[in-house]
C-alpha cells in the first residue's frame, strides 16, 4: 500500500515538473495565441525567454528558446503590430543563432518590417544584403530585393549595379532575368530611352518567363511609340500579348498608337486646318 502511494506521489511530482517545463509552457502559450489571446501569449513567451536567458543552455532547450523567440517576434509583428518589439526578437535570433537558416529568415523579416511598415528602405537594404551575401538558398531573391529597394529610392545607378551583381553571381537563375528587366526599368525611369530600349531587348533575348518577356516587350514598345516609330511599337505590343496579365490594357495602347500614326500622316500641302483638326482630335482621345 505504501509502495503504491509512493509511486503515485512520484508520478504526480513528475507530471507537475513536466507541466512547468519550458516546452510545456511553450505549448500553453501557443494555445493562447490560437485562441486569439495574442497579448497573453506574448507575455507567456517572455516568461519562457526570461527563464532560459541568452547564455549557454542545454541543447534541448536551445530549440525551445528559438521557437519562443520566433513566436514572440511573429506575434508582435503580425498580431499586435509592435514592429520595434518584433525587430528586437528577430535580432536576438540573429545574435544567438548566427549563420543558421533561422537567422537569415529573421533578417528577411526585419527587412520586410523596415521596407513595408516603417518606410526605411536603407535599413531594409542592410538586412536583405546580409541574406544576399550568405549561403542561403534564398540569396538570389534577396539580391533582387536589394536592387528593387534602390530603384524605389530612385538611386538608379546603384539599382543597376546591384542587378548586374546578381546576373554575374547567379547568371542562370530566374532572378537574373528579373534583374535584367529591372535594369531596363531603371534606364527608362532615368529618361534614357536608348539605354532602356537596349536593356529591354536584352531581357527578351534571355528567354525569361512569359510574364517577364511581356513586360520587357511592352517597355520597348512604349519607347518606340514615344519616338514616333509607330509600326514597331504596334509589333512589339502585339508580341507582348501572350504573357501579359492585362491584355486589355495592351489593346488600348495599340489603338492609341494607331490613332497617333493616322494623325501623323502627311496631309495635303497647305491644308493647315485639316492638320490642326486631326492633331486636336488625337490629343482629345488620348486624354484620360
Amino acid at each position: 500500500m505504501r509502495l503504491a502511494l509512493a509511486a503515485g506521489l512520484l508520478s504526480l511530482g513528475l507530471l507537475a515538473a513536466g507541466c512547468s517545463s519550458p516546452d510545456a509552457k511553450l505549448e500553453a502559450a501557443n494555445a493562447l495565441r490560437h485562441r486569439g489571446r495574442a497579448a497573453e501569449a506574448l507575455s507567456a513567451y517572455r516568461e519562457i525567454l526570461g527563464e532560459l536567458g541568452d547564455g549557454t543552455i542545454p541543447r534541448w532547450e536551445t530549440g525551445v528558446r528559438l521557437r519562443a523567440l520566433r513566436y514572440a517576434a511573429d506575434v508582435s509583428y503580425l498580431d499586435l503590430g509592435d514592429y520595434q518589439g518584433a525587430i528586437g526578437y528577430y535580432r536576438r535570433i540573429v545574435s544567438l543563432y548566427p549563420g543558421s537558416e533561422d537567422a537569415w529568415k529573421a533578417r528577411a523579416s526585419i527587412g520586410d518590417i523596415y521596407a513595408q511598415r516603417l518606410g526605411d528602405r536603407q535599413a531594409a537594404i542592410a538586412q536583405y544584403a546580409a541574406v544576399a551575401g550568405s549561403d542561403s538558398k534564398e540569396a538570389p531573391r534577396f539580391q533582387l530585393l536589394v536592387a528593387r529597394q534602390y530603384l524605389e529610392l530612385r538611386n538608379f545607378e546603384q539599382a543597376r549595379t546591384e542587378a548586374r551583381l546578381l546576373r554575374e553571381r547567379w547568371p542562370r537563375s530566374p532572378e537574373a532575368d528579373d534583374a535584367q528587366l529591372l535594369t531596363a526599368q531603371a534606364w527608362a525611369l532615368e529618361d534614357r530611352p536608348d539605354e532602356a530600349l537596349g536593356a529591354f531587348l536584352a531581357a527578351v533575348e534571355r528567354r525569361p518567363r512569359p510574364e517577364v518577356a511581356a513586360v520587357a516587350l511592352e517597355g520597348a514598345a512604349q519607347i518606340h511609340a514615344r519616338a514616333g516609330r509607330f509600326d514597331k511599337a504596334i509589333e512589339l505590343y502585339t508580341q507582348a500579348m501572350p504573357g501579359n496579365p492585362n491584355p486589355d490594357a495592351l489593346r488600348t495602347s495599340i489603338e492609341m498608337v494607331r490613332e497617333r500614326r493616322e494623325a501623323a500622316k502627311t496631309v495635303t500641302p497647305g491644308d493647315r486646318d485639316a492638320a490642326l483638326d486631326r492633331n486636336v482630335r488625337s490629343r482629345t482621345k488620348e486624354t484620360p
